[in-house]
């Protein structure tokens, strides 16, 4: 509510800006017909060229008359006269400057008679013009160069009738009026405000879909917890197979397993150091070697299914004797996997407990790495 407050107080200000700038911006050319008649040869000489500018507060219409010159010629003295030549209403011809104002120049022609007041610029501006701001005004005022002028003042001098018609040029208005300021303020605002609703729902989707995100990174790491606290736990001891000169290292932090090492078991019954594989299950909850989903192996649902690299089990018991068991589908050997590690969980619980009609098969199973360089150099 405060931001669109400011924004009509905005709306406002540029309106009254406007329209104190209508008057200035806006302006009117003038073309100066002069004509004279030279001494030496008798003849007459016109010209007419656009080197006017009105003023704001004058009128804008053509005006005719015989020109004459202030004296002095700023027309700033109280004593100011005008040589007018005849009864009939002339145009006085000034020059800008000398401490007085445009108005008080225009209107001691005015209270000579004249009709217009025809105002050239200061010495050293050349032809340049101004739009001269004279309020308080009635009579016609333009303003010419500085060169048009003293050529005036030169025939005046010497007693050369000069006749001049000023008539209205192009009249020039502002670029943009309040009216399209006011409608371009309304269309900023509206197109701001729509980016800003947009930015406001894209970022709002961003949150909502990163604490999801976050929630269901929560939830799957409070099961995958629940599943390692599931993991079979062992601690390695002086002449176990493990700790063993050709004994594999731990694929987590490639080192070798020593006497007192804690391991942790997956359900693909590969094993690393707990302190190790616990932070990947935690972030993968897959084993790092063969990506075997331990939530899925021990029976932890998870709300959404992620896809993963279908995972060969190495359980001894489900280990398949035929391509076409290798052919089956993945899910079997997930399936075997917690089964097998199922059972041996239940054997080192129950050791006297002992399957009738099966016989034990061993298999020399090569561990299986996700990088061959190191493969190769355990092998070796």
């Amino acid at each position: 509510m405060g931001s669109f407050c400011r924004w009509l107080l905005a709306v406002w200000c540029v309106q009254v800006c406007s329209s104190g700038t209508a008057q200035v911006s806006a302006f009117s050319t003038a073309y100066i017909n002069v004509s004279f008649v030279t001494p030496e040869i008798n003849r007459t000489i016109w010209r007419r060229e656009e080197m006017g500018l009105y003023g704001i507060e004058s009128p804008t219409y053509a005006v005719t008359g015989t020109v004459y010159l202030a004296d002095p010629i700023h027309a700033c003295a109280n004593d100011t006269r005008f040589a007018r030549p005849s009864a009939a209403p002339g145009i006085a011809l000034m020059q800008r400057g000398n401490g007085c104002t445009f108005t008080y120049k225009i209107n001691a022609a005015a209270r000579s008679g004249a009709s217009a007041a025809v105002i050239f610029n200061d010495y050293s501006t050349d032809n340049q013009v101004i739009q001269m701001s004279h309020p308080g005004t009635s009579i016609v005022a333009v303003m010419i160069g500085y060169s048009h002028g003293m050529k005036l003042v030169e025939l005046l001098k010497t007693d050369v009738p000069v006749s001049m018609t000023i008539e209205v040029g192009l009249q020039r208005g502002l670029w943009m009026s309040h009216y399209s300021i006011l409608f371009i303020s309304i269309s900023f605002f509206i197109i701001t405000t729509a980016t800003v609703c947009y930015f406001i729902f894209y970022f709002a989707q961003r949150l909502n879909s990163m604490r999801q995100r976050n929630h269901k990174q929560k939830q799957m790491k409070a099961k995958a917890k629940k599943a390692i606290s599931q993991l079979k736990v062992r601690t390695l001891k002086q002449g176990d197979q493990e700790t063993g000169p050709d004994a594999d290292a731990c694929a987590v932090c490639i080192e070798s397993y020593k006497p007192g090492d804690v391991l942790s078991v997956l359900t693909c019954n590969h094993f690393f150091h707990k302190a190790c594989v616990e932070p990947w299950l935690m972030e993968h909850r897959t084993c790092p070697m063969c990506k075997c989903d331990i939530l899925k192996a021990l029976g932890v649902e998870t709300e959404a299914k992620e896809q993963h690299t279908p995972s060969v089990t190495s359980d001894l018991r489900s280990f398949p004797s035929s391509p076409e068991e290798m052919n089956s589908d993945p899910e079997s050997h997930t399936d075997a996997a917690a089964s097998g590690y199922e059972s041996l969980q239940a054997e080192e619980h129950h050791p006297e407990h002992t399957h009738q009609g099966l016989e034990a098969v061993c298999v020399d199973m090569q561990p299986h790495y996700d990088n061959p360089a190191f493969e190769n150099e355990t092998r070796s």
